[in-house]
């Protein structure tokens, strides 16, 4: 999670770079494209979209396509429906076949649009809970973030607990933060490598009766999205 002072700083650098960087006006037009684009980053990097997926579009999907126009593609193109009713995504596939990439490019729509957005991971959101516990502060920022008009969870499933205490501890927050969304109608989007029936022993009859009433599902077919990246970087510095 982002702390406020962290957003500040980078907003004071990307508005030096990409406001007074602009060679069409300098920073001095506020109709010019760049005041945009700056308040898009601004607003993904505060949301914890991560820097790879800010600038992603449909034309650069190029694994799990069929899964993309027939879910990810209509759901964006229906956001104020979605927002309406609060229907949801669970994205199940193995690692690398581009869940996390889906996830971002459903919140960085949501972003062009002016709406708010939060991209965790299970691991790191259990992080943030625990640590709020002892920074009053923390804990309220980390609950703005969790009322954002659009949360995505990945890596539901990754978790490690030390304990049958600290599987609990999840377990409830899990359920709070999804039931108050699922009753607040507010969408949420989630990525595991688990199917429906694990996702259910893991996290309880509760969410898996969540999931089933708001929640589209899609499958992802394996093939590593990161060797994409790599060939991409590789062609990019000529390796």
């Amino acid at each position: 999670m982002r702390t406020e002072q962290e957003v500040n700083e980078f907003k004071h650098v990307a508005r030096q770079r990409l406001l007074h960087g602009c060679k069409k006006c300098f920073g001095e037009d506020v109709d010019c494209g760049c005041y945009r684009k700056t308040n898009i980053v601004i607003s993904a990097y505060e949301a914890g979209v991560p820097k790879d997926f800010w600038d992603i579009h449909a034309a650069d999907v190029s694994h799990n396509k069929k899964v993309f126009k027939a879910v990810i593609q209509k759901y964006t193109d229906n956001l104020n429906k979605v927002l309406k009713n609060g229907y949801g995504l669970v994205l199940v596939g193995d690692n690398g076949v581009g869940k996390s990439y889906f996830l971002s490019y459903v919140l960085m729509a949501a972003i062009r649009l002016g709406r708010t957005a939060y991209y965790t991971t299970l691991p790191q959101l259990i992080h943030d809970i625990k640590k709020g516990f002892n920074d009053p502060v923390y804990e309220k920022r980390l609950d703005w973030y969790l009322t954002s008009d659009f949360l995505a969870i990945d890596e539901m499933g990754k978790e490690k607990f030390r304990s049958k205490e600290d599987y609990t501890f999840m377990d409830t927050q899990v359920e709070r933060i999804l039931k108050q969304r699922f009753d607040d109608a507010m969408p949420t989007l989630l990525a595991t490598n688990m199917n429906q029936e694990d996702m259910n022993r893991t996290y309880g009859s509760t969410i898996g009766s969540i999931m089933a009433g708001k929640y589209k599902s899609a499958v992802l077919k394996s093939g590593d999205f990161r060797t994409k990246l790599a060939q991409k970087m590789d062609k990019e510095m000529g390796y």
